[in-house]
């Protein structure tokens, strides 16, 4: 009888084990600011890739921020949403060396959520002398209906154009 229950056990456990896999994103998430940005600021790009995961699962960020400037020093401020859970240590504060870095600046990190949601890591990148510019990096956790924003505020009128309807108070004197 213990035989038979010993064997059960192990059969068991190695089914578990067997069917136990890591799990997937539902889907990788890539973006990038490279040529979309002609305003005077900080020459600093950014490619980055994240995943949309479920709650509780890990979602992998990789950053990389490319700069053409050569010398003085790239001060970077991250901020990841609070809600977020940081598995890997993300700093507050970094300061880079430009003449060390090539121009290519990786950042990776982990996180995860414990509730669906769209969240944002946001980065601050000061170039010495030469201005700053912001970045935010999504982080899509959970049911993709949580994350469509709706506007009860668009509308569309009779030729099918969207419109934005706005409160109004008339006074008439």
């Amino acid at each position: 009888m213990k035989k038979l229950l010993l064997a059960t056990l192990f059969i068991g456990v190695s089914v578990m084990a067997m069917s136990s896999r890591a799990h997937e994103p539902i889907e990788v998430i890539s973006g990038d600011s490279l040529g979309k940005y002609s305003k005077p600021g900080a020459p600093v790009e950014i490619e980055y890739t994240t995943q949309h995961v479920n709650v509780g699962d890990v979602c992998s960020v990789k950053a990389t921020l490319l700069t053409a400037v050569r010398s003085g020093s790239m001060n970077i401020t991250l901020k990841p949403d609070s809600r977020l859970n940081q598995l890997s240590a993300i700093p507050q504060k970094l300061s880079v060396d430009l003449s060390t870095v090539n121009g290519v600046y990786p950042l990776n990190f982990a996180v995860s959520a414990d509730s669906d949601g769209l969240y944002y890591i946001k980065l601050l990148v000061q170039v010495e002398g030469r201005g700053m510019r912001a970045f935010s990096i999504p982080v899509y956790v959970g049911d993709a209906k949580s994350f469509q924003k709706v506007s009860k505020s668009l509308q569309r009128d009779v030729s099918g154009k969207a419109i934005i309807v706005s409160p109004a108070v008339e006074t008439i004197k």
